[in-house]
């Protein structure tokens, strides 16, 4: 027994100059940045994002998710380097239609819009800062521009006349901004303004789901949605998406 201890301790004694050998550069490849990619280019098809740093012909897209518009998918990337991204249609995966390079720092949480058409594509990237933490029966919302077309954008709760926010210009964003996710507020409907006050958009964030059975004594089901949640809501699209029609759309953002 005492045989073993010896050896045991004669390992750990050997192995301990190796774990504390590393190099502040070995310390920086594992760090790591979160980066969520929204695709925000409605004149544009679904894409694939290479964020692997790869060459094209090595991905396998079967596992690379299509992203369509107004979807969008979170992603780790080192952190302290350039790093490409690359993005492909869905429709043809053999071209490259944009290219970015993205530096995030150690533990930055940032979201990355993909913007324009298919024969102009490019990119805005907002820091996700100012998230909330919780104790009581809060959410935080966040409200951002990138709807082209719209210079003037305001946001409020449908049929009160107060505004949560005033002026926001294309790729401006308001911080978080707490509203009440007690059970008395089931569900929120934001409307998003342009500056003549003609409603462009809406949005229903649920906060609970309360289930009523019509059947004597039986407790309803009260399911939580959103609460205690950082939450951003981004108008994305074009007034004018040709022919009069407008793309214009709300997308949901969960940054948690």
């Amino acid at each position: 027994m005492n045989t073993k201890i010896a050896k045991l301790s004669l390992g750990l004694l050997i192995s301990l100059p190796i774990l504390f050998s590393c190099s502040e550069e070995d310390q920086t490849v594992i760090q790591s940045a979160s980066l969520t990619v929204v695709h925000a280019a409605s004149g544009a098809p679904g894409v694939h994002v290479d964020y692997f740093g790869q060459d094209i012909e090595n991905l396998n897209f079967s596992i690379n998710p299509t992203l369509s518009f107004a979807a969008n998918d979170r992603f780790v990337i080192p952190a302290n380097q350039s790093r490409p991204i690359h993005f492909t249609y869905a429709l043809d995966t053999s071209t490259v239609v944009f290219i970015d390079e993205v530096s995030l720092s150690s533990g930055q949480i940032a979201t990355y819009f993909l913007l324009g058409d298919s024969a102009n594509l490019f990119s805005v990237i907002i820091n996700d800062t100012g998230l909330r933490t919780f104790q009581d029966s809060l959410n935080a919302i966040r409200f951002i521009n990138l709807a082209e077309g719209i210079e003037s954008l305001s946001v409020g709760i449908q049929d009160s006349t107060i505004a949560l926010a005033a002026g926001l210009g294309f790729s401006q964003s308001s911080e978080f901004i707490e509203v009440d996710a007690i059970l008395e507020n089931e569900a929120y409907d934001f409307t998003f303004k342009d500056d003549a006050d003609s409603v462009l958009a809406s949005f229903r964030l649920e906060q609970w789901r309360i289930l009523i059975f019509p059947i004597p004594d039986f407790e309803p089901i009260i399911i939580p949605s959103t609460v205690r949640k950082n939450v951003t809501l981004a108008l994305v699209g074009d007034a004018d998406g040709g022919e009069g029609s407008s793309t214009l759309q709300v997308v949901r953002i969960d940054n948690y």
